[in-house]
């Protein structure tokens, strides 16, 4: 069944990438457009709940909480403010933006990722606006925890900007696992904002596939078939695309961690997309200083060196002029996040 699927993918993938390479052009060549793409990383797995019996949930809540408060979500957003204060972007694609509740010797108490970024950029000195949010996996244990994940696209605030439409979309194909009451489904989607910068007009999606799970080969099929229905939908875009995104397919195989070894980076490619960190970086021998993940192993803490590059962004088009990563080191031992990000400088051309 597994091959009968992937066959299916990639043969369709053929009649949709003529349609991809006949989108229209941006008709403004010199126009840049400076974009970064970052996973805020929720600070602990919410899967550790799956198939916890009601006698241990109280026990395994608590365990979760202290480790998202452990990871000081407050901090770790404003180092991420601080590197959009450096860097500037004119678009932000955020993934895992999420929001914890739980319950406290203070009461109900919330810590949520988003309201602690926007007001590190207060604080910055950095104007920025949510153009759009995209809620995704929503779980409650009533009077125990609550969480929602959102991916979230940031605009800067500028005369030379504008958003013209926005648009969210879920995937059809979700992984499921068990919670205390039933199955909880993960939700994934991929979000856009139009958008319109001294008149060149371009579309600026955001996604974050499923990762892929060790020792279940159907979760590879499972991200394979989110990837195929976001360039499906994007298909039908007459605009130029950059595609931001934790895709959780690593786009350079090194055989360490093989189940990000997933055919969605292909698919993307063969469907009229360029991958920006090889255009910028083609003659460049080494890529291991474009690798996003892993900064640390969730769980014990303990630092790792990156070995995948699976925060991607992609471009259709348009041409990349720069790119580099960011957030790879940590500010006086805490990582923003599990991930470094990436900036990236685009270009409005008139052919690919």
């Amino acid at each position: 069944m597994r091959k009968r699927i992937l066959s299916f993918f990639f043969c369709t993938m053929c009649l949709l990438a003529p349609a991809a390479q006949s989108q229209d052009r941006c008709k403004h060549p010199g126009v840049t457009v400076k974009v970064m793409t970052r996973n805020m990383y929720p600070g602990a797995d919410l899967g550790v709940i799956a198939g916890v019996d009601a006698d241990n949930l109280e026990e395994v809540v608590q365990t979760t909480m202290e480790s998202v408060i452990r990871s000081r979500i407050p901090k770790r957003a404003a180092q991420i403010a601080a590197e959009i204060a450096e860097n500037k972007p004119d678009l932000v694609a955020l993934q895992e933006a999420t929001t914890w509740g739980f319950k406290s010797a203070h009461g109900w108490t919330e810590l949520d990722q988003l309201d602690s970024l926007m007001d590190s950029l207060r604080k910055e000195g950095e104007h920025y606006k949510v153009a759009v949010v995209q809620t995704l996996t929503d779980f409650r244990v009533p009077d125990l925890i609550s969480y929602t994940d959102h991916d979230v696209i940031l605009v800067r605030a500028s005369l030379m900007l504008r958003v013209v439409a926005t648009e969210t979309h879920d995937f059809d194909t979700l992984l499921h696992f068990p919670g205390p009451d039933g199955e909880i489904p993960v939700l994934r989607g991929w979000m856009a904002a139009e958008i319109i910068k001294n008149e060149c007009r371009f579309k600026f999606a955001n996604t974050h596939l499923e990762a892929p799970l060790e020792g279940i080969p159907e979760t590879q099929d499972l991200q394979l078939a989110q990837a195929f229905q976001l360039v499906n939908d994007l298909s039908a875009t007459h605009q130029p695309v950059i595609l931001a995104g934790d895709f959780n397919s690593d786009a350079e195989p090194t055989q360490g961690y093989p189940p990000d070894e997933t055919g969605s980076y292909a698919l993307i490619l063969q469907s009229g997309y360029t991958d920006a960190w090889r255009d910028v970086h083609a003659n460049d021998p080494v890529y291991d200083y474009g690798y996003t993940w892993p900064l640390f192993w969730e769980g014990t803490g303990e630092v790792a060196n990156p070995i995948e590059r699976i925060d991607l962004v992609f471009l259709r088009g348009l041409k990349a002029v720069s790119m580099s990563r960011i957030g790879a080191s940590s500010t006086r031992g805490l990582f923003a996040s599990d991930h470094a990000g990436m900036v990236a400088v685009i270009q409005c051309v008139n052919s690919f």
